[in-house]
Parts: structure tokens; C-alpha cells; sequence
């Protein structure tokens, strides 16, 4: 560390220098105290920019209009128009930031899930990108999925901007609209969605509909009981769990041939629960290893992680 000149040091300065010296040290204490000004000044303009409403999409009062969008079902894709019916209730959800990550959607299957007990509500989860291809190919993967079975997923036909006339903003995340029959009952924007929000979400839902607020714990409960019940139907109506010689083997093979997410430990994780069923056990490792080539020679869309994993059971 390089110490700071005394004062001692100082006096055998020359006059001009030390002049120098004293305006320099005068210069460098304006200017610290200048940019602490501006940092004071930036901290209270960006509090006040946190405090400020967020605005995107039509008002509560404001009429609705429909809009065109590509709708996809299945894994298929239509041309749409969405449109308000004069006797239903319409949710609203526009999602802006979407290209790489769409973790956002993971979230809005709880509203969807919600959704499925108001027969008179109609959902859609809009997509504003003008990177169309990605968006597209994405949503055909997730329109293939169980996570949304009441809303329509759909991108937008005006881009990134969206229907010009819903006024949305397209700084923040997501832009909520609850629509009862032509007019906006509740607006609600967000810039980083979470369950809390989404909870703000599914309470507007109840309020439009006349329904009890429902809370945000209960609905996550109903839905991993019910995840867990199709679950349960998808694993007894699977070929591999049909003709497997023990219920817990089925299980476990059922997740290796329907392995998700990081395929690598995945399958070592099942490969792992596999030795751990057969053990010790000569007759359980006879009856694995017999297992295993039935399901090699079976049509089964196994990863190649899987695959090797089973290969090395029915080859030992």
C-alpha cells in the first residue's frame, strides 16, 4: 500500500508545486463530491421509477377488440382471430419476453390448471416475438404437452409489438387483461412474474367470475395431486409397466424410457435404482437382466444414455 504524503513532506515543495498539489487534491474532492451527487441523484430517480405504475394494455372500463393470432393445438397451427364473447368471461395473458428462455409458461400451467373449473371463462396465453420461426417451432413442442389443456397458446400476427389498438408495452414481461364480455375488468402487469403474481392473477380470474379468491397454496396443492393422479394413469397404461415382473421395476423403467431434462444423470440415477431392486439377488438379477432385453428389443423412443444403461444390465 502506498501511503499518503505527510505533512512534512509537503513543506520542502516548491511554492508552484505545492500549488499544484493543494488545487489538484481540490479538484479531486469537487469531483468525488460531484459524481456522489450524481450517484444520490441516480439512486432517487431509479426509487422513483420503481415506485411508478407500470402501464401496458387497456384500461378497466376500455373496450376490447379481437385480433388476430397463429393459434397451436396439439402440435398444430391455425390462423385465428380471438374475439370477446359478449356472454363469457376472457383472460388475457401477453407475454413479452419469451425467445430462449420459457420458464414463464412453467408458471402460467397453475393459471391454467385454475382456469379449468370456470366454464365460462375462455383463456388465452399470447406470444409477442418477431423471431417467428423460433416461437413457432417452440410452441409446436409445447402445445404437444399436458401443461396447458384450457388455454390456447398463440403468437401474435402483429410481432412484437402486438395488437396495435391493446396499447402494450413492450418493456415489461407480461401484460394481464380479465375481459368480461366486450370491456376490461382488471389490468395487471408485471416485469418478473412469480407465484405471488400469479396468485394476483388467478384472484382477478375469481373476482370477474364471482367465485372465492382461491390462494395460491391450495392451487399448487390440487395441481401436484392431480399431476400426480395422470401420472399415475400414464404409468399403468405404459407397455413397459405392463408386462414387467415387479410393480417397482415397472416404475423404474418406465422413467428410463421416458427420461427428461439431464438424460446423462438421469439415466445413472435409474441405472442406480435398477441395481439397487435386484441387489443381492440371483433370481431378481436373472429376472432385470431378462427385463432389460425386452425392452431393448421392444419399439421404445429410448435416449442413447438410456439405451446404453440398459445394454450394459442385459450384456452382464
Amino acid at each position: 500500500m502506498i501511503d499518503s504524503p505527510s505533512f512534512q513532506t509537503l513543506r520542502p515543495m516548491r511554492p508552484v508545486l505545492a500549488r499544484s498539489f493543494a488545487a489538484l487534491v481540490l479538484s479531486l474532492a469537487l469531483s468525488c463530491g460531484t459524481i456522489a451527487q450524481q450517484t444520490d441523484e441516480k439512486k432517487t430517480n431509479n426509487q422513483e421509477a420503481a415506485s411508478e405504475p407500470l402501464y401496458s394494455g387497456l384500461q378497466p372500463g376500455e373496450k376490447a377488440r379481437g385480433f388476430e393470432v397463429l393459434g397451436f393445438i396439439d402440435g398444430n397451427r391455425k390462423e385465428l382471430e380471438i374475439v370477446n364473447k359478449k356472454d363469457k368471461t376472457t383472460l388475457l395473458c401477453f407475454i413479452h419476453r419469451l425467445s430462449t428462455d420459457d420458464r414463464i409458461l412453467y408458471g402460467l400451467g397453475l393459471v391454467d390448471f385454475y382456469t379449468k373449473r370456470h366454464k365460462e371463462l375462455i383463456s388465452h396465453i399470447v406470444l409477442l416475438s418477431d423471431e417467428r420461426a423460433k416461437i413457432e417451432k417452440m410452441l409446436t413442442n409445447w402445445s404437444k404437452t399436458s401443461l396447458f389443456s384450457n388455454s390456447l397458446l398463440s403468437l401474435s400476427s402483429d410481432g412484437s409489438e402486438g395488437p396495435g389498438y391493446y396499447g402494450l408495452n413492450r418493456s415489461v414481461a407480461m401484460t394481464v387483461m380479465v375481459i368480461k364480455g366486450d370491456k376490461v375488468v382488471k389490468n395487471l402487469v408485471f416485469n418478473a412474474p412469480n407465484n405471488r403474481d400469479l396468485e394476483s392473477v388467478m384472484r382477478a380470474i375469481a373476482n370477474a367470475v364471482d367465485a372465492p379468491e382461491p390462494t395460491l397454496a391450495r392451487i399448487q396443492k390440487e395441481l401436484m395431486a392431480e399431476r400426480k393422479r395422470e401420472m399415475e394413469k400414464r404409468i399403468k397404461a405404459s407397455p413397459v409397466y405392463k408386462f414387467a415382473p415387479d410393480e417397482e421395476l415397472g416404475r423404474i423403467i418406465y422413467g428410463v424410457v421416458n427420461a427428461r431434462g439431464n438424460r446423462m444423470m438421469h439415466a445413472k440415477r435409474r441405472s442406480q435404482q435398477l441395481t439397487d431392486w435386484s441387489g443381492d439377488s440371483e433370481e431378481r438379477a436373472a429376472e432385470l437382466k431378462k427385463y432389460c432385453k425386452a425392452v431393448l428389443s421392444g419399439d421404445f423412443p429410448l435416449n442413447q444414455y438410456s439405451l446404453n444403461a440398459l445394454k450394459k444390465i442385459a450384456e452382464d
